[in-house]
């Protein structure tokens, strides 16, 4: 099971003055912020890297964000990528969602299903993998009416992986092409206090082009936020994943939807429950405290399952605490949290808790 710490250092890049004042309102806006971080996993021996965003309003009254990182480690491993989401046009707006990067790294792969092992637990050891992934993504979205965009959805990913004590490796190629409809009422791009977000995509992989397998995913995405006092937010995340296809058995475990991780399901281990079916809920209960620092208590539950054979399990749980530290007038956090989960139930187990340290918000 991967364990991971850690730790990291915010240096910010500005030309206006520092914090001056206790209102969020009157933070600086940093045009870029970078973080040098310091991991460690069992698989990876100590990994030193560096993060940084770069945010700016040059095409669009509405903030973009760029996002490059990287890391590598005493194990001569190591990973690249960029991210962003960049926003244009005023009278006909439209935005570019997109993603890439290439990875030398270890993983764990964990089995699928959602039944306990057979002496009746949930925990589960996996077995360890080396994987390289190159992989990116893109997605163009029109502005249609009030807060509805729609438009097209493009990626690729190369996988070779080998499994612990095997000579073997296995490569998988998966281009595609999709669709995608959005709706996005939020007030705030990064840490929303009102409106809705609804994202809905159809992905199709086929060995006409290419493709190591046919098969085409689903995916929806609806979050919720509701103020409900001075400064004080409830909110609440729906997403629902599926990979249909006559072959899905046989797919790759790659492509099948999983739980867990920091973002969605914190508290369960990134990938020890996948299938071709998922379905989570999460909510959060976001606080403030003093200033530019704000508190958060969370929850979700969810799981995947097998849409041709249902079976019931126990359903996945994960809870926490988390701090905020807001960094800039677009409302940037650093986010802190610690969560638990239902898969490990002694409290002094270390592996029923998850640790997570990264920038902006899990939904």
């Amino acid at each position: 099971m991967r364990r991971r710490i850690i730790i990291g250092i915010l240096i910010a890049w500005t030309t206006l003055p520092g914090l001056s004042a206790a209102k969020l309102d009157s933070l600086p806006n940093w045009p870029a912020m970078g973080i040098p971080v310091i991991n460690y996993t069992p698989e990876t021996n100590w990994e030193f890297g560096a993060a940084a965003q770069v945010y700016f309003k040059i095409f669009s009254p509405r903030t973009s964000i760029i996002q490059v990182g990287g890391a590598y480690s005493l194990n001569k491993q190591w990973y690249a990528n960029v991210q962003g989401t960049l926003y244009f046009g005023n009278q006909f707006p439209w935005l570019l969602q997109f993603r890439a990067g290439y990875r030398n790294y270890p993983d764990t792969y964990y089995g699928t299903g959602n039944q306990p092992d057979a002496d009746g637990t949930y925990a589960r050891t996996g077995t360890p993998y080396q994987s390289q992934r190159a992989y990116a993504y893109v997605q163009p979205l029109f502005h249609i009416k009030h807060n509805w965009y729609v438009g097209a959805h493009a990626e690729y990913m190369w996988e070779r992986t080998r499994m612990q004590n095997t000579d073997e490796s296995v490569k998988i190629v998966m281009p595609a092409i999709g669709i995608t409809a959005q709706y996005d009422s939020r007030d705030i791009l990064y840490y929303p206090t009102k409106g809705m977000f609804f994202k809905a995509t159809v992905t199709h992989y086929n060995r006409i082009w290419l493709a190591t397998t046919t098969l085409t995913r689903l995916h929806v995405d609806w979050r919720h936020f509701v103020p409900i006092g001075k400064h004080i937010v409830w909110c609440y995340q729906v997403r629902a994943d599926m990979a249909l296809g006559r072959d899905i058995a046989n797919a790759p475990f790659q492509m099948l939807p999983s739980i867990g991780g920091q973002d969605l399901l914190r508290g369960i281990p990134y990938g020890m429950f996948r299938d071709n079916t998922m379905l989570v809920a999460q909510t959060e209960l976001r606080l403030p405290i003093w200033k530019w620092i704000r508190a958060c208590v969370f929850a979700g539950i969810g799981d995947v399952n097998d849409y041709t054979h249902w079976q019931w399990g126990r359903p996945k749980a994960g809870y926490g605490l988390g701090l905020r530290l807001t960094i800039n007038r677009a409302k940037i956090n650093i986010r802190a949290d610690v969560a638990r989960n239902n898969i490990y139930p002694k409290w002094n187990d270390i592996r029923g808790y998850g640790f997570y340290l990264t920038a902006t918000e899990a939904f």
